[in-house]
């Protein structure tokens, strides 16, 4: 496995698993999502531009069970959440509107959406294409491009792994997690990224504790 020094992308097991297993371990991503405060962290950086009353589209990309379109739907009453994945079978339990489609060709118009998220995605690509996906995000964003995803560092490595009897997490979740985090980012490359896409001045990259997670905040300037 991983010494977290170097990203490392390698082909995880949902991939290939059966719907059984996909939608246990998708139920273990939500329990960890609530457990870490990931969930919390996004409603409060969306709070930051807007109020719980406002009208607003949020496009989660590579939503999956979407279980954070559900929470700011809850939280933000006027909002309209879609959910797009690659597979659908991942949507199951999402809310409406649910979409199938490919990330690197958004199927929407120029500023479609004023928020477009996406949590636990960027990390299962390479630097170059990373780039095209935050450009494509924020080709069909109007007001704010909102990105979650894991800090590369031992104690997310370990975590899953040293919780398993806790909280009982799924086989997949455990050598899916540890990959992941093993491909999770530094704040230097987030950084780079940023620069590269021309993004890192409307930018702002905050880490947080206990999700071990970077959060970017961009701001849209057409």
């Amino acid at each position: 496995m991983s010494s977290v020094q170097e990203r490392i992308l390698e082909q995880e097991m949902l991939d290939s698993a059966s719907d059984q297993e996909a939608a246990l371990n998708l139920r273990d991503i939500t329990r960890i999502n609530s457990l870490t405060g990931a969930r919390r962290e996004l409603l409060s950086q969306l709070g930051q531009y807007f109020s719980q009353e406002a009208t607003f589209r949020f496009l989660d990309v590579g939503a999956a069970s979407g279980d954070l379109a559900s929470a700011i739907a809850a939280r933000f009453k006027r909002s309209t959440p879609y959910c797009l994945d690659l597979q659908f079978r991942n949507l199951k339990l999402a809310p409406d509107y649910r979409i199938q489609a490919d990330a690197f060709h958004l199927p929407f118009r120029d500023g479609a959406f004023e928020v477009v998220h996406c949590s636990l995605f960027l990390h299962h690509f390479n630097s170059d294409d990373t780039r095209i996906l935050l450009r494509e995000m924020n080709r069909v964003a109007s007001k704010l491009v909102l990105v979650q995803d894991l800090h590369r560092h031992w104690i997310s490595y370990y975590f899953l792994p040293c919780t398993r009897f806790f909280f009982r997490w799924n086989k997949i979740t455990i050598e899916d997690g540890m990959k992941s985090v093993a491909a999770g980012w530094r704040r230097n490359e987030l950084e780079s990224i940023l620069f590269h896409c021309g993004l890192q001045k409307c930018s702002k990259l905050s880490w947080h504790f206990p999700s071990f997670r970077y959060f970017i905040a961009i701001k849209i300037e057409r």
